[in-house]
């Protein structure tokens, strides 16, 4: 049996999509069972669990093989994914994917609490004698959600990263269509640590498709720092996040986001990375 914890949200849904389409039935592990009927539909097999409940979680992982955790970024992840692990553990599970960030967010001395929490789950992934893979996804394109009012009302893009800055972005379904495949068939991918991205580009690119597919021309305006830092506060956005965004920016200008790595997708998928294009126009309707 395959399990997903983390199965509402962006990258888990992705997982739990592709997984459908490939003809497997895994248990989706939801906080929300009403959202997960929105999301994944009313024939999804769907299992209620708070992360930060270890025996509520064996419960729910029971009979699993196979398990691939994704979580929304919190300062409580280490505790909450450590806990899917444990779990994981104690009711047989064989393998655990882990969807983690970039090499340059992760780390011990990480310059964000996200990046400091993924660290410490890999470490007791690693240390856990289960068999594991460790995804590690370029820069969402989805982040570009987050625009979308920006992009009907003003036709602009501000963000706090210069508009030449080269990033390969990634697609979460391109994590989706990773996940689901190693989950279906580990076979040949125990151990491995998977960087992957799309085809590298940059934001005033970005900026052109988006002018290109919905018809009118959005521009590209790069925010400062202390700019970006007052427009996230603004919007009520906790301290620690706001870290965390800032600290993304300021590892994006190192060229932390700046390395293309297609060929997991193109190995493990089958296919190209889904492109800028196809994003926007299969995201049209949002950026209207």
């Amino acid at each position: 049996m395959i399990a997903v914890v983390g199965a509402t949200g962006n990258t888990g849904r992705a997982v739990v999509r592709e997984l459908r389409q490939l003809g497997e039935d895994p248990v989706c592990i939801v906080r929300d069972p009403d959202k997960a009927r929105e999301i994944l539909g009313p024939d999804a097999r769907s299992v209620v669990a708070d992360i930060s409940d270890r025996q509520a979680l064996q419960t729910a992982l029971s009979g699993a093989r196979r398990v691939l955790v994704v979580t929304g970024h919190n300062p409580q992840l280490a505790e909450q994914q450590i806990n899917v692990v444990e779990a994981a553990k104690a009711t047989g599970a064989e393998l655990i994917i882990k969807v983690s960030g970039g090499t340059a967010v992760v780390g011990p001395e990480s310059e964000t609490i996200v990046g400091r929490g993924h660290h410490q789950v890999e470490e007791a992934i690693r240390n856990s004698g289960l068999d594991w893979v460790i995804l590690r996804p370029g820069l969402f394109m989805q982040n570009t959600f987050m625009q979308a009012a920006l992009i009907r009302t003003d036709s602009k893009m501000v963000l706090p990263f210069a508009a030449d800055l080269p990033i390969a972005f990634i697609d979460v379904r391109d994590t989706g269509a990773l996940g689901a495949r190693i989950l279906r068939n580990p076979d040949g991918h125990a151990g491995q640590d998977y960087s992957f991205t799309g085809t590298g580009s940059n934001f005033a690119e970005f900026a052109a498709v988006f002018s290109d597919v919905i018809g009118k021309t959005v521009t590209y305006i790069e925010a400062s720092l202390d700019e970006a830092e007052q427009a996230l506060k603004g919007r009520g956005l906790p301290d620690w996040l706001v870290a965390h965004q800032l600290a993304i920016a300021r590892i994006a200008a190192r060229g932390g986001f700046s390395a293309e790595e297609t060929r997991p997708i193109l190995d493990i998928a089958g296919r190209a990375p889904l492109t800028m294009r196809q994003f926007v126009e299969d995201h049209k309707a949002m950026f209207m």
